[in-house]
């Protein structure tokens, strides 16, 4: 299935999509969706809860860099006109753009003998504005057939790009400090929230943890080394210090920084510098066993806990049904239900989440393949 206007057009006729509007001319249309914030004070800079004045867009847009980080990460800029207002949390859905003059999927070589048929969501990492154009971040891993098609697009090359979709991050105003707990490819959200979060005035520091040292997808200040033992952190990153932020580096093997994982890095910091459980927020994005372990850390310190998950997404707008989370949260009698990913999440509030649900367990355990 390509994702062209003709597409979605299809389906719109079939009811499949709700509030899709066509733009005539201009190669794109919007859908419009709600989104609800997590139960915490948030004060976003747009009213993003307003589905009138926060459509999301199907558009065409233009790689501007695809510039590799690290052994396996690569960080993907697309220019995007008139992009709709966003915030840190929310995501994007991406695909080959439609060329009538070729008559290949869009794919390329990288899929072998199976298309593949959907679109790929992953978390906006950044969003720069100049008038009515856009320069979008995409932080990706290299695991599967659509990231290593991502991988081998040039500057000038198309792709599709509809959103943004889903919820952001509440921003609570009563709690002055943020604790960012990082897994791997969990950077992109997490990166962009701390450049709200020092616009919002607030004292960040990131946690990221990988596997070893080559797998560390920022630019580390060799003159200012992570910190061995946890203890403190450092302004390392030039990634998150540029936002005032400062840095905790783990790596399983020990190569940078702490030695374990990160959310031992965080336990080790946290004794060292006791943060005030009132006054501090911790954000978590990452493997879903990561999380829950950052989730169980914070529920036994009594410090609130947002996580960002992660599905795969046949639309991203709630239409499949397919990207389901089990939840506590306005459960029926059963005590459970199913919230979608892409229109109640990515965010959820930790307290939420169902982490012993079977489905949710076997996915832990199961590697990224996209």
């Amino acid at each position: 299935m390509r994702r062209t206007g003709d597409g979605y057009a299809a389906l719109l006729s079939r009811g499949a999509l709700p509030a899709l509007e066509f733009i005539s001319g201009a190669g794109s249309c919007f859908l419009r969706t709600p989104r609800h914030h997590p139960d915490m004070s948030a004060s976003p800079a747009h009213n993003l809860s307003d589905p009138e004045t926060n459509p999301a867009r199907i558009a065409v847009a233009r790689v501007a860099h695809n510039t590799e980080l690290c052994r396996e990460h690569a960080r993907l800029t697309l220019a995007v006109d008139a992009f709709a207002p966003a915030r840190p949390g929310q995501f994007v859905q991406i695909s080959p753009a439609y060329d009538p003059t070729n008559r290949a999927d869009g794919w390329g070589a990288s899929h072998g003998p199976v298309t593949p048929l959907l679109p790929r969501a992953f978390s906006i990492g950044g969003l720069r504005r100049a008038g009515t154009a856009s320069e979008i971040d995409v932080i990706y891993r290299v695991v599967g057939v659509g990231t290593r098609w991502m991988r081998a697009l040039s500057p000038g090359d198309r792709v599709n790009v509809l959103g943004p979709l889903g919820r952001e991050f509440p921003i609570d105003a009563s709690r002055s400090k943020a604790l960012l707990v990082i897994g791997g490819v969990g950077l992109p959200p997490l990166l962009w929230l701390a450049e709200a979060l020092q616009q919002a005035g607030k004292r960040t520091i990131a946690f990221l943890g990988a596997q070893t040292a080559d797998l560390v997808p920022l630019t580390i200040d060799a003159a200012n080394a992570p910190a061995t033992d946890a203890s403190r952190a450092v302004r390392c990153a030039a990634e998150f210090a540029c936002y005032g932020a400062d840095a905790v580096i783990s790596t399983d093997d020990g190569s940078l920084g702490f030695h374990g994982n990160v959310v031992a890095a965080l336990d080790a910091y946290s004794r060292a510098q006791t943060p005030d459980a009132n006054d501090t927020v911790v954000y978590t994005c990452g493997p879903e066993r990561m999380m829950r372990a950052a989730a169980d850390w914070c529920q036994n310190a009594g410090i609130a806990c947002i996580v960002c998950m992660e599905r795969p997404m046949a639309c991203g707008m709630g239409t499949c049904q397919s990207c389901i989370v089990t939840v506590h949260r306005d459960a029926p009698e059963s005590g459970t239900r199913y919230a979608l990913c892409c229109t109640e999440g990515p965010v959820f509030a930790a307290e939420h989440i169902v982490w012993d649900d079977p489905a949710l367990l076997k996915r832990q355990s199961q590697p990224a393949t996209h």
